[in-house]
């Protein structure tokens, strides 16, 4: 397996709840969710970098609205239901939820991926106007190319309109993976995410 497909194994998770505000709970589950309580197995998750360290691909979308109406919206519209998996970028089938309360600070699930790999996730930020979270334990066999995976979306309220900033950075374990990370962020995984931000604002401007 080439490094670059491992970026394509790992996914690139985005929080399901991910828009959700401090303190309102997680959103009603969906089928393929599971609960599980064993987490002496996981690795202790990364300790997160200086942003220098990381690659990082940012989309940006603004739109007529509200902060609070369109993280309501994605409460219940989550921007998986907006991208596509496609042949660098694999569906999620399932996930499994470990400890405290998605997406809640510090909660803890496992993300399980088409083509039998999975990734552990853990929300790191959830306030009035940040969700941050980190992705790591990647099970692709490259993918001790990637130490961890920080994403956070940021919202900016300016008179009637909003600004979502979506940033996803990888910060690499080996120094000669750059160059593919950087091409699998510009020519794979940066078009999923502005194809996902594009897709919930039409959805939320309906």
């Amino acid at each position: 397996m080439s490094v670059r497909s491992a970026f394509v194994a790992a996914l690139l998770v985005v929080p399901l709840a991910g828009a959700a505000a401090a303190g309102t709970g997680i959103s009603p589950p969906i089928p393929y969710l599971t609960y599980a309580s064993q987490t002496s197995d996981i690795p202790a998750p990364p300790e997160l970098a200086a942003q220098k360290s990381y690659l990082t691909n940012t989309e940006t979308a603004t739109f007529t609205g509200t902060v609070a109406g369109f993280r309501a919206f994605l409460d219940a519209n989550p921007i998986t239901d907006f991208v596509v998996a496609t042949d660098a970028i694999p569906a999620i089938e399932g996930i499994t939820y470990l400890s405290g309360t998605w997406p809640e600070v510090g909660a803890l699930r496992r993300v399980d991926l088409a083509g039998g790999h999975s990734v552990h996730e853990r929300v790191l930020t959830n306030t009035d106007d940040t969700f941050a979270y980190q992705i790591w334990n990647i099970t692709a066999p490259s993918g001790r190319a990637i130490s961890h995976i920080m994403g956070q979306f940021h919202y900016d309220q300016s008179g009637d309109e909003v600004t979502v900033t979506w940033d996803y950075n990888i910060k690499p374990s080996i120094f000669v993976a750059r160059p593919a990370i950087r091409g699998f962020l510009r020519d794979d995984f940066g078009p999923f995410m502005e194809a996902g931000l594009t897709g919930v604002v039409a959805a939320y401007q309906q």
